[in-house]
Formats: structure tokens, sequence, C-alpha cells
């Protein structure tokens, strides 16, 4: 999944929906429970959709896995995308655009891709104040819906840990 997904009326849905699905947290933890739990046990949880791509990531120490596992899989499964976070975020991705003029080396990125694939290629376009303000709760919740499946993942795992043993959680 990935911004090359979303309508070209509703450009930033993707890079919205995978912030706020952390950030905004799910129907048994609020995205605050979240940040407070994480760093109770100095963990971390971070989701992001990119242009071709989304990502959830977990960093836990071995022994609190049991902990952050569950609470990463109902992110993943479970976001709930309230209305203050959603609006947050939009207010964050508004203040970009308001300074993405400001160097001129995104200027000439932004330019370059038009060149090279055409003003109205998905890989050319980038949001305005428009295509955010479009964006509704319904639209985060559909564009989740649609691609945050399990045959559409990946895992990758990586630290100190039995393999066997952690197929089984992961299972």
């Amino acid at each position: 999944v990935g911004s090359v997904d979303e309508p070209g009326d509703k450009i930033g849905l993707a890079g919205i929906t995978g912030a706020v699905m952390r950030s905004g947290g799910t129907f048994s933890m609020s995205g605050d429970e979240i940040d407070e739990e994480m760093e109770g046990i100095g963990a971390s949880i971070e989701t992001g959709i990119g242009r071709t791509s989304g990502f959830a990531s977990m960093s836990v120490l071995k022994e609190n896995l049991d902990t952050a596992l569950p609470i990463l899989v109902q992110v993943l499964m479970n976001p709930v995308f309230p209305e203050d976070k959603i609006e947050l975020q939009k207010v964050q991705d508004r203040s970009g655009i308001s300074r993405r003029n400001d160097d001129a080396q995104s200027i000439a990125g932004r330019e370059f891709s038009k060149l090279i694939y055409g003003a109205e290629s998905v890989f050319a376009r980038h949001s305005e104040y428009s295509t955010i303000d479009a964006i509704t709760r319904d639209d985060l919740a559909a564009f989740h819906r649609r691609y945050f499946l399990p045959n559409n993942v990946m895992i990758g795992i990586s630290g100190d840990f039995d393999a066997k043993e952690i197929r089984k959680t992961i299972a």
C-alpha cells in the first residue's frame, strides 16, 4: 500500500492513515495509553505509509514481547482513527505544505518528478490544502480496510530470539 493507491482528490490519505493508525490508538487502548505502556517498558511501536509501501515497526526487549506484540497487532488490525488525531495530523500536513517551497532541493525534486513521470502521474503528484481538507475519517477507515489484510503483509524480525519460538508467537 502507498500513496500511489489513494484517489487524486484525496492526496495525503495514505500518509494520514499511516500516522493516525498509531497516534489514534485502538478499540482497547488510546494512542496516549499506548505511548505510556511503551514508555513504561522501553519499547516503541511506529506506523507509516509512504509512496509505494507502508510499515509497522516495533522495538522491544525480548522479555517484554508478550506485552508489546498484542498492542502492535491491535494497532494494525483495529485502529479507531479519532477525529482529534486526524485533525492534528492534517494540521501537520498543512504546515508541511506551507513550508515545502522553503527548500530549493525540495522544489527541484517535485519538478523533476513531473518532468520524468508527467504531471498527472501518481509518482509526481503531491498533497494540497484542498486534498487534505477533503479527507474524512470514513476515508481513513475504508483505506485501512482495503489494504491492511493478512495476505498483504511481510514480516521481518531481527534480534535475540529463538526462531521456532517466535514463529509460534506470531502465528
